[in-house]
């Protein structure tokens, strides 16, 4: 049997998820698939990354990350700085839980403990920026910082109407403010006007699962997406196109894949960079992938 360490994040999403957790790890002492469990809950920011990072490699089987994208990225960046290696298991509680949805990863009482049960480990790759890690994604631009601008208590009252209102703020404000950008990587350089710019490991960005369609997080890539500057009127059908993930070859975006980037401004505005729903700082940034850097308990069908 193994040992588990939980890590709660009490105010992600909406607040009914700690009963369902309650009944996990029940089900998972009485099924004799786990015979110890230590619980521990976050009360301020890094809480999750500083309780990962303590622990030692093969103190506890496997970590489970309980909360939002920015809980997930807080424990993996524990697990990745602590040099654990300890595998995580991930409940998501959040609002938009890109990772979780892009992986398939079950949320139910009886599935996530099938999963546990089963323990297939997949290993992933990271970003990492400055020494800090990040799962999914890090973007500068329009609607790149509404993750963090939502307040908490809405998005645990109003879930992902809380971003659509932030969203439909957001736009009418920073439209036609372009950003002028410099992107360097080992193969190519280019300057261009942006209205966004992401880096994305998993295909599934800001709720839209095919943001990023070629990307995987065990290829040892980043895939990067530039939306240029465009007219009004292009915008709406850009967006549908991003929806249907039919977006990549159209004249306005620019796709492609690395393993190093470097973005910087051209101008001396300052540019806000969020990584997985948090904020990073400004450009410029230098970004690379760290392949196989973490272990992910994942269902079979995604090993």
């Amino acid at each position: 049997m193994k040992k588990a360490k939980f890590i709660i994040n009490p105010s992600s999403g909406r607040q009914n998820f700690l009963k369902n957790i309650e009944g996990m790890i029940g089900k998972l002492i009485m099924d004799q698939i786990v015979n110890h469990v230590d619980v521990f809950y976050t009360e301020k920011q890094d809480d999750a990354k500083n309780e990962a990072m303590s622990m030692k490699k093969g103190e506890y089987d496997f970590v489970v990350a309980i909360g939002g994208d920015g809980t997930l990225n807080e424990v993996v960046n524990g697990v990745a700085l602590g040099k654990n290696e300890t595998p995580i298991a991930v409940i998501s509680a959040g609002t938009v839980n890109d990772f979780a949805n892009y992986l398939s990863l079950p949320q139910g009482i009886d599935e996530f403990c099938d999963l546990i049960r089963d323990f297939n480990i997949k290993e992933v790759d990271l970003g990492r920026i400055d020494g800090t890690y990040f799962m999914n994604v890090l973007a500068g631009g329009l609607l790149s910082d509404v993750g963090y601008k939502v307040p908490k208590e809405l998005k645990a009252i109003f879930g992902k109407m809380a971003y659509y209102v932030e969203c439909a703020k957001d736009i009418p404000k920073n439209l036609f403010h372009s950003i002028p950008i410099s992107v360097k990587t080992e193969e190519f350089s280019k300057e261009c006007e942006c209205l966004l710019f992401i880096v994305a490991n998993s295909q599934s960005v800001g709720g839209f699962r095919n943001a990023a369609p070629l990307a995987s997080v065990s290829d040892g890539l980043l895939d990067v997406l530039i939306l240029k500057k465009v007219e009004v009127a292009q915008l709406s059908n850009l967006l549908l196109k991003i929806v249907q993930g039919d977006h990549i070859n159209q004249p306005n975006v620019e796709y492609f894949q690395t393993k190093k980037i470097h973005i910087d401004i051209l101008d001396d505005s300052k540019v806000v960079v969020d990584y997985d729903g948090e904020c990073f700082g400004e450009l410029p940034v230098t970004i690379e992938v760290v392949p196989k850097a973490v272990k992910i308990i994942v269902p079979k069908s995604e090993e």
